[in-house]
C-alpha cells in the first residue's frame, strides 16, 4: 500500500479556513504536503470519532483487507450493527471507504491511509 498519511487536527474553524486558504495561496510551500488533513472542531467530537474500537477496525481493515462489513464484524468479534455504525462514521468522516464488491454488491471496506497523526 502506498503511504497515505492523514494528519488529524483539532482546531476551531476559523482556524481550519485559515489554513485551507493559505495552502491555496502556496501550495508549494505547506507543512503538510504528503498528508491529507482532516480537521475536527473540538477534542470532544474527535474523541467520539476516533474510538478504541474504530480504531481496531482502521487496523483490521488496513491489515487483514476484508471483503464486507460483516466479515469485519467477525474479525474483530463484535456485533454485525455495532461494527456496520462504526465503519459508517469512519466513512463519514473520509478515514475509510466503502466500494461495492461481488455478485451481492457487499460493502467492501478500504483503508484511506496507512498512518494517522493526531495533533492539536
Amino acid at each position: 500500500m502506498k503511504m497515505n498519511r492523514a494528519f488529524l487536527v483539532v482546531e476551531p474553524t476559523k482556524e481550519a479556513f485559515a489554513r485551507f486558504a493559505s495552502v491555496l495561496k502556496r501550495p508549494s510551500k505547506t507543512k503538510y504536503k504528503g498528508y491529507t488533513i482532516i480537521s475536527f472542531p473540538s477534542f470532544e467530537i474527535l474523541g467520539k470519532v476516533i474510538t478504541g474500537a474504530r480504531l481496531e477496525l482502521l487496523s483490521v481493515i488496513k491489515n487483514q483487507k476484508p471483503n464486507s462489513i460483516q466479515e469485519v464484524s467477525r474479525m474483530v468479534e463484535r456485533d454485525f450493527k455495532i461494527v456496520y455504525t462504526d465503519v459508517k462514521i469512519l466513512v463519514e468522516y473520509g478515514l475509510i471507504e466503502l466500494k461495492e464488491s461481488g455478485v451481492r454488491k457487499a460493502a467492501l471496506p478500504k483503508a484511506k491511509y496507512s498512518e494517522f497523526i493526531i495533533a492539536s
